[in-house]
């Protein structure tokens, strides 16, 4: 059985790696120095916020060190690729049975049914509303 590694560890190695100190990290985040030694050793956590600000706090002091830890956390190297909703949508399709795919067809159905359309203009995705198209009432599978 392969053990996954735990996050506290993964903030360790990072800091170890970047020669990050625990007690400027602390400085800057706004939490006490014998707190990110807890939390380095597991004994302590923090609220999502905290955990943020050590992760953009670790990146200002060793720039690089935040796509370390997310490349740790994810368990691969991260190319820096912006992934779209669409390439994310083909990874689950691939994996998922056929009752998900008929869900998502008719979610997607729906949608078009209600003239959303994607606007390619900007990176973010954003749907706009348009006037719906004419779309037959049933989809053939």
């Amino acid at each position: 059985m392969t053990r996954t590694p735990q996050i506290h560890l993964m903030i360790k190695q990072t800091m170890d790696k970047y020669g990050i100190k625990g007690k400027d990290l602390a400085a800057l985040v706004g939490v006490g120095a014998v707190h990110i030694s807890e939390v380095r050793a597991g004994r302590r956590w923090v609220s999502p916020e905290v955990f943020a600000a050590l992760l953009e706090g670790m990146d200002e002091l060793a720039p690089g060190s935040r796509q370390y830890f997310c490349q740790l956390l994810a368990g691969r190297e991260l190319t820096g690729e912006a992934v779209t909703i669409g390439d994310k949508i083909a990874e689950l399709v691939a994996i998922a049975n056929d009752d998900d795919i008929e869900k998502t067809l008719q979610a997607v159905a729906s949608r078009w049914k209600q003239g959303y359309k994607v606007d390619t203009s900007n990176s973010t995705n954003i749907l706009e509303n348009e006037e719906p198209e004419k779309i037959p009432d049933k989809i053939g599978v």
